[in-house]
């Protein structure tokens, strides 16, 4: 495989198809406000703000913005952690919970869009590339450096 040429490719879709693959990249990745919710949601747990920071790859200044703005709107509860009073948990409420179940279940729905659209065997092609892909990048600690 000649890798420049597939870098150049790669490159150029981003720049002349941003807004498909900008679709893609929301379906498959947020960082924001319902990225804490839905990690909140499938959890089914209380968790620490250090949670957060650590799964999403966001500073602790960016994750106390993010639960201020989440508390303001009344979809999460701060509470002192029964175990160490100086730890703070944080869960939804109901309002926080039903948002979270909706944002859910419409992202089900987008994935099965795209996947059923796909077919069978460019869905598992894709969900192998996808995975493998993020293992990689996962392992490149330098492109996710703040």
């Amino acid at each position: 495989m000649d890798y420049d040429k597939a870098a150049k490719e790669l490159t150029d879709m981003q720049l002349f198809y941003s807004k498909p693959l900008c679709k893609i990249a929301d379906l498959i990745s947020s960082r924001g406000e319902d990225q804490v919710l839905l990690l909140l949601y499938s959890r089914r747990t209380p968790a620490c703000a250090g949670d957060f920071a650590a799964c999403l790859g966001l500073t602790s200044g960016r994750v106390a913005n993010l639960l201020k703005q989440l508390e303001r709107k009344e979809y999460i509860m701060r509470t002192s952690d029964p175990g160490d009073r100086r730890r703070v948990q944080i869960s939804l409420t109901e309002k926080g919970n039903a948002y979270a179940s909706e944002t859910y279940e419409k992202t089900l729905r987008d994935y099965k869009w795209l996947l059923t659209r796909l077919g069978d065997k460019d869905s598992q092609e894709f969900m192998h590339v996808l995975k493998l892909g993020v293992t990689l990048l996962g392992q490149h600690e330098e492109l996710f450096k703040e």
